[in-house]
């Protein structure tokens, strides 16, 4: 049975070169915290929403509510600046029932120190 989760727009700020993590926490329709005790989470990076192309994939890991999207500053060194859509989905443990945790644009700012 799905967890119905509240899909959110969570727009993000990212420094080039830099480490980044980002805690998301996934809610209900009431906008309550909902805990996730199985499954696994993804999220992605693309060019825009209508792209194929995947940029990169987000580590991600779960406790309770919070998923947390996290990239090592060797790969946010190797992204363009500029804006990218992004999503993070959980997979039930099923292995078929997904949902959406959060949608949102990715701004990367550039790396002024090289």
């Amino acid at each position: 049975m799905a967890l119905t989760l509240q899909k959110q727009t969570v727009n993000i700020a990212l420094d080039q070169g830099c480490t980044f993590e980002k805690v998301i926490y996934a809610q209900n329709s009431a906008g309550g915290n909902v805990t996730i005790s199985t499954g696994t989470c993804a999220a992605k990076m693309r060019q825009s929403t209508y792209s194929g192309n995947n940029i990169h994939s987000f580590s991600t890991s779960i406790s309770g509510s919070n998923v947390t999207i996290s990239m090592t500053a060797t790969n946010t060194a190797n992204i363009a600046a500029g804006q990218y859509a992004y999503d993070v989905e959980y997979t039930q443990s099923d292995g078929t029932t997904v949902e959406r945790v959060c949608q949102g644009i990715i701004t990367v700012s550039p790396e002024s120190t090289k």
